[in-house]
């Protein structure tokens, strides 16, 4: 028995083996780092959203102190999304093509209040 349970096992774990073959079932994707910057000598409430197809994908909120920055949680994907960044209540929408690599977005807030995705 203690044969026919080895073969038996290394029946299932080549299997397994094949059956997984080419996947990455274990890799999330890439990771893209969101860093929050307060540029603006005032506090503000941010509320930072990832859209695709108008569906909400990711959700972040930070209050920030002035002239400070925050790592929001990490965004898992790639390829084109909309980003929606509320500040105090007012939303800025803009495109960011996230890439097939881990990067960080830098969203920042100027002090006239807009609001500057990437760059």
């Amino acid at each position: 028995m203690n044969g026919r349970f080895r073969r038996v096992a290394l029946g299932v774990l080549l299997a397994l083996l094949v059956a997984s073959a080419g996947c990455n079932a274990f890799d999330d994707g890439p990771a893209t780092n969101l860093l929050l910057v307060n540029n603006d000598d005032q506090r503000h409430d941010v509320r930072v959203e990832v859209l695709q197809d108008g569906e909400t994908q990711y959700t972040s909120e930070k209050t920030l102190p002035a002239e400070s920055q925050a790592d929001l949680s990490s965004f898992e994907g790639s390829g084109e999304y909309t980003v929606a960044v509320t500040v105090d209540g007012t939303t800025t929408g803009r495109t960011h093509e996230f890439g097939s690599d881990d990067e960080t977005l830098s969203i920042g807030v100027q002090n006239d209040g807009s609001v500057i995705v990437g760059g």
